[in-house]
């Protein structure tokens, strides 16, 4: 958790806007390699290393240790389908937004390694490769053959399709004979289908039609891709925190035995490919080292001798294997060290991390919401209106009430309220532990409030009854410039009331320039979630100060899918939209809309 001042002030008033991430429990680490090149290192550390530093983050930090190496393993089903790439760029991304301290290192040894064609190319540039291949005259159909155009994708994108569409026994496990044929057969057509496709993107690049970038898309390695991904590309001051590179060169390698030596460095017709060792020079002693070196992050180059028939082994490279083991330990847990001594473990920062995680919820609800105008009028009546009463969002599980709240609040503070600066007070109840029952809740909202008038958090009482009445002492603290807005979803989930009831903790009254709303579920018919809001309307015996969330109705569910599916790049054809209609005409609630646009 940040422990700059004006980060935490924001946090407290609850400010939207530039939220820092939530602080996370994990070290998940994307480790980056070809596969028979460092398979010795891999090895080792997953023996040795790996169990240490997980002990040591559990230990030390209460985090837990994971690692990604996608060389352990990638399902056949993936590869007939392609995959791997995207796979991998999903994994790298997921350590990035996680992890704690590192989540990126790369092994770069001498081998460039696997090239994949693009799965998905933009149908309009697929046209244009197809045509400078056909004008140079070469036979076109087995891209014909395997690219098909998607249309649901805006604009049009050309798909690989799944290996098994035209070789049906290449996941057939219970005949090897005819898998290994079809894979044999797969394997001989992706090599003229990369040839094919780097030779069309070259002279579109000689003919200036094609950038070099577009270009080396076509000509790039996997393990490539994930250091531009997870390294060159990322911002200068963020390599250092979270990124380590590995460089390890191999001397004199016997091609003489070129079986073994094609595991280290890249062969091609028995001769060492230049071209993919270019490319592997370029990325791996350029743009990486330099981004490392420059930013002083942690770079560490080997150069060992091949030695006998293996050339590489545990037991004639001992000592370069201990200083390697060595060093990734020591400064993997430098790296999480760092980033743990960036967390404010203090109370304070359990409360902000607290306050924080209910300012994303808040957020990532808004990001998603669209339509309601007739329902935001009414919470912009109320929140800008003389009304001294709480107000109550009711409906079904699924309706949208906390998208609803979520919206009400951003509106409050963004333009409603304005030029007013409101303190906001979020909570998602029984999403958080401070959350869940009634007496932690309100002590949370006392203690965000008293940290904005700097007052002293030791006043604020620890039991129920006493801290629902300083609560009601500190609302009245609200005033025209700084009004205090609190939202409660799902109210009716807390625990730990004073009496039968969870809702008469709620004031009857509350001052000027404060408002209160809350969401409870009811759903008719169903006894226990129908008592809190009767009982909340027997509370406040005003209609005004109830509105019952439903669901979308066919035409803003409509709407609402349409603007997912274009904000998700994606279409639909008449047939398809047809289908979708009727789902929606059966049921419009948003939990189900989501799902159908899923």
């Amino acid at each position: 958790m940040p422990r700059d001042e004006a980060t935490v002030d924001r946090i407290f008033a609850g400010n939207l806007d530039g939220l820092p991430p939530l602080s996370s429990k994990v070290v998940r680490i994307f480790t980056s390699s070809t596969f028979t090149d460092m398979l010795m290192e891999r090895n080792t550390l997953m023996e040795y290393v790996y169990p240490k530093i997980k002990e040591y983050c559990r230990e030390k930090h209460g985090l837990e240790y994971q690692v990604v190496d996608m060389r352990w393993g990638v399902r056949d089903e993936m590869t007939d389908e392609h995959m791997t790439t995207a796979l991998c760029m999903n994994e790298l991304r997921g350590c990035q937004k996680y992890s704690m301290g590192p989540n990126f290192i790369y092994f770069g040894a001498q081998k460039y390694g696997y090239r994949p064609i693009p799965s998905e190319i933009d149908t309009a540039e697929l046209g244009i490769l197809r045509e400078a291949l056909v004008s140079m005259g070469n036979d076109v159909h087995l891209i014909d053959k395997w690219y098909r155009k998607d249309n649901n994708k805006v604009p049009p994108e050309s798909v690989l399709l799944p290996i098994s569409t035209h070789l049906v026994h290449f996941l057939n496990k219970r005949q090897p004979k005819l898998q290994a044929r079809d894979a044999g057969i797969w394997w001989g057509t992706l090599g003229k289908l990369q040839l094919m496709l780097r030779k069309a993107a070259k002279a579109l690049y000689q003919n200036d039609k094609f950038t070099e970038e577009e270009m080396h898309n076509y000509r790039m390695a996997v393990t490539e891709r994930e250091v531009r991904n997870g390294c060159i590309t990322m911002p200068d001051d963020y390599v250092k925190d979270h990124v380590i590179i590995y460089t390890r060169i191999l001397q004199n390698i016997n091609l003489q035995n070129l079986k073994r030596a094609s595991a280290f460095i890249d062969i091609m017709d028995r001769h060492i490919d230049k071209e993919a060792q270019d490319f592997l020079t370029e990325y791996r002693d350029v743009l990486a080292k330099n981004k490392m070196l420059k930013n002083k992050g942690i770079y560490k180059r080997y150069e060992i001798e091949w030695i006998g028939r293996e050339g590489l082994a545990n037991e004639t490279h001992d000592l370069y294997l201990k200083e390697f083991i060595n060093h990734f330990y020591k400064n993997t847990l430098k790296l999480i060290d760092r980033a743990m001594r960036k967390e404010d473990n203090s109370p304070q920062g359990k409360i902000v991390t607290e306050l924080l995680q209910h300012l994303h919820s808040c957020k990532s609800n808004c990001d998603v919401f669209y339509g309601r105008e007739e329902e935001l009028e009414r919470m912009k009546d109320y929140i800008t209106g003389p009304s001294t009463k709480p107000f109550v969002l009711y409906g079904a599980g699924g309706s949208g009430k906390s998208a609803l709240l979520s919206k009400t609040a951003l509106q409050s503070i963004k333009e409603w309220l304005s030029p007013a600066v409101p303190l906001l007070m979020c909570r998602y109840c029984g999403t958080t532990p401070n959350s869940t029952a009634l007496g932690p809740l309100l002590k949370s909202i006392c203690q965000q409030i008293s940290y904005t008038f700097m007052l002293p958090f030791e006043d604020i009482p620890e039991d129920t009854v006493p801290v629902t009445a300083f609560l009601k002492e500190l609302l009245k603290l609200a005033t025209k410039e700084r009004p205090l807005l609190i939202f409660l979803d799902s109210v009716d989930e807390l625990t730990g009331s004073t009496d039968n009831n969870k809702m008469s903790w709620l004031p009857l009254k509350i001052p000027e320039h404060c408002k209160i709303v809350v969401s409870c579920t009811y759903e008719e018919g169903n006894q226990e979630l129908m008592q809190d809001l009767i009982f909340l309307r027997q509370m406040f015996e005003d209609d005004d100060q109830f509105l019952e969330v439903t669901a979308l109705g066919s035409e803003l569910s409509w709407k609402v899918m349409q603007l997912w599916m274009k904000s998700a790049g994606r279409s639909l054809n008449n047939f398809q939209w047809r289908v979708v209609a009727n789902a929606l005409d059966s049921c419009s609630l948003p939990i189900f809309c989501k799902l159908v646009f899923q």
